[in-house]
This record gives structure tokens, C-alpha cells and sequence, in this order.
């Protein structure tokens, strides 16, 4: 860092991602949770295509992709806010209702860079911690906030909360509500049907996980009109670039592979998870596409990471306290499955 970064940073401020090492050194990458499966095969034609027309800007509310994610949820265009990727829907929500000395409430655990966006908006973070099956404390609603962050299914531990049951614990929410559905299409339901009877809630989705765009960088919210207004009142002036409209375009038109990738993960998460299980490991229950778990005793979390960091293979450990005893797997394919088991086996001797 350099001596002009803001002081109320500090010196190890940022967010940061998992390993991307290089594309084409034989790493198996379950680090990142990204797909197990490539996006479909109509994406790469439909990103050629809009390459020819780099000239000219792209639609600022990003049509024809904004029209289209209406239909896939039932909802009116006005509805739909599309942005870089699901961390841009955060950011701008920040924007529009953040002012510095506001307070953000969110969970923890939780997604990491929601921290990092509060201090970079000078907002006070006010952590609350989940009770430990995974749900809301029962004043989680009433803590003073102008914007409170759930995420459903949460990140890292993978815990889902129904969403009757998470509406129930928001009802009384004053401010905006934001719900971070970036694993939603591996649960079971999602909270998109409540929307109409809370106008104070956005629901955030991506297309990086269920539809293997995460080179893309599409994400988007829904909510009430006055919401998304907002939202697009703060936002870049054209936040997503033509090839990530065509290529999610096609991507949402091809539901049979969407279903093929879906499948895959709740198929390879199950096995994985009771395979961990056999061996000695804790396994929280999951409902995205991954696995967080921790190794038996006399066993380290950090020294399993290494030892398949040695076999060309990344898992991801968090290091703060009540986390760093478990590493999150992102759930790949069968031969990622097997892969991974065979040399955590190993460790088991």
C-alpha cells in the first residue's frame, strides 16, 4: 500500500479472493465455487457475435438480458437491476443507502466482503453472529441498521434458512434488506416469491455459479420499483459490456444445461459430503455448491490444505476464529469428487 491510501483503511485492507493460479498449470480449482461444468456450449457463440459491435456502449439498464431475467422470475423489467456481477448489486446498495456513519447489520459468518464495503463507505459494520444451526438471532431484525445483509445459503458454511421461516425472522426489519441468493439455485426454494409483500427487500442473484458465467461477471437484484431506482440512480453508467449480455442471454435460453450443472453439484455434494463424513470429518449441512468441513481430530485444516495444495489441488481456508478449524470445498465434478477423496483418504491413512 501506498502512503496515500486513506488511514481509516488501514494497512491490510481489501478483499481477498481465492487463488487463481494459471489457467493452464493442471491445478484442480475448488477454491473459488465456481461450476463443475462449462457454461453451455451457445455462450461462446453468442459472446463472438456481440464482439462485433464493441463500437458502440451497451444498453445502461442492460437490455435485452434485464427483459429477460424479468420473464425467468415473473416480474416487470422495472423490477430487474443488472450489474458487474452480483459484488457490484453490493456495492451500489452501499451507494444508495450507506452514508458514512450509517450502520450496515449483517451475520457472521458471512460473505467477507461485505466488512470491507462498509469501511470503504465509512459505514459502522455490525457483525451478528448466527445462533449455530445456522438461523438468525431472534433480534436480528431489530438491530439498528439503514442496510442488513443475509446470506441464503450462507458463505462460508453453506447453511440454508427456508425462506418462510427467514421471513418470519425479517418481518420486523426496518431499512433496506438485502438477500444474497448467489447459491439459491442449489436449495431447495428461494425468496423471490415473498418480494411483493416486502418493498423494503432485494433479493441478489448471479449467473457465476448455477450458469458457469463467472468469467463474465453477471449478477443482478430484484425488488420493488422505487429499489431498483435507486440502484440505478448509483450505478456505472453501463455496468454490464455487451458480451456478458449476450453470453448470459444465452446462457439463460439453455435451461437444460442449467439443470445439467445443478444436478451435477447437489449429486457430487452428497457424495462428497458423506464420503467426508465416513472419514472422520465434520460436515455442516450444505445447500450450495460447496462443502465446509472440518478433519478429524489430529488432523489440521491447514495442514490438509497444504498437502492438496501439493497435489496441484485448492481448497479454500479462512483464518479467523470459529472458521479456521474447516476448509470450504467447492463441489466439482465426478473426477474432481474422486480426486480431491483420494488424497484426503490418504491423509486418514
Amino acid at each position: 500500500m501506498s502512503r496515500f491510501l486513506r488511514a481509516s483503511l488501514g494497512a491490510d485492507f481489501g478483499y481477498m479472493p481465492g487463488e487463481q493460479p494459471s489457467d493452464d498449470g493442471g491445478w484442480l480449482k475448488l477454491n473459488s465455487n465456481e461450476s463443475p461444468l462449462p457454461p453451455s456450449s451457445t455462450v461462446a457463440a453468442a459472446v463472438a457475435g456481440a464482439a462485433a459491435e464493441l463500437a458502440r456502449y451497451p444498453s445502461p439498464v442492460a437490455e435485452p438480458l434485464r427483459s429477460a431475467l424479468a420473464r425467468l422470475h415473473v416480474v416487470d423489467p422495472e423490477q430487474v437491476f443488472v450489474a458487474n456481477g452480483a459484488d457490484q448489486v453490493l456495492d451500489c446498495c452501499f451507494r444508495a443507502y450507506a452514508s458514512p456513519g450509517d450502520t450496515v447489520v449483517r451475520t457472521e459468518p458471512g460473505y467477507s466482503l461485505i466488512p470491507v464495503l462498509a469501511a470503504l463507505f465509512s459505514a459502522n459494520d455490525h457483525a451478528v453472529a448466527v445462533e449455530p444451526d445456522g438461523s438468525l438471532p431472534a433480534d436480528f431484525a431489530l438491530r439498528p441498521g439503514v442496510l442488513r445483509v443475509v446470506v441464503n445459503p450462507n458463505s462460508p458454511t453453506g447453511r440454508w434458512i427456508e425462506p418462510a421461516t427467514l421471513e418470519a425472522q425479517l418481518w420486523e426489519a426496518g431499512g433496506i434488506v438485502a438477500i444474497d441468493e448467489a447459491y439459491s439455485d442449489f436449495a431447495p426454494a428461494s425468496c423471490v416469491p415473498l418480494l411483493p409483500a416486502h418493498p423494503n427487500w432485494l433479493v441478489i442473484r448471479t449467473l457465476s455459479k448455477s450458469h458457469a458465467l463467472a468469467g463474465l461477471r453477471v449478477g443482478y437484484a430484484l425488488g420493488d420499483r422505487p429499489l431498483i431506482a435507486d440502484l440505478n440512480a448509483v450505478r456505472d453508467s453501463y455496468p454490464v459490456d455487451r458480451c456478458a449480455i449476450a453470453g448470459a442471454m444465452a446462457a439463460l435460453e439453455d435451461r437444460a444445461h442449467h439443470r445439467l450443472i445443478v444436478s451435477t453439484v447437489l449429486r457430487e455434494r452428497a457424495r462428497l459430503s458423506d464420503r467426508l463424513d465416513a472419514l472422520g470429518w465434520r460436515v455442516e449441512p450444505s445447500h450450495a455448491n460447496f462443502v465446509f468441513a472440518s478433519p478429524p481430530p489430529g488432523i489440521s485444516a491447514v495442514a490438509v490444505a497444504a498437502r492438496l495444495r501439493d497435489e496441484r489441488i485448492l481448497v479454500r481456508h479462512f483464518t479467523a476464529p470459529g472458521l479456521d478449524g474447516f476448509l470450504r470445498i467447492t463441489v466439482g465434478d465426478e473426477r474432481a469428487t474422486d480426486r480431491v477423496l483420494a488424497v484426503i483418504a490418504a491423509l486418514n491413512g
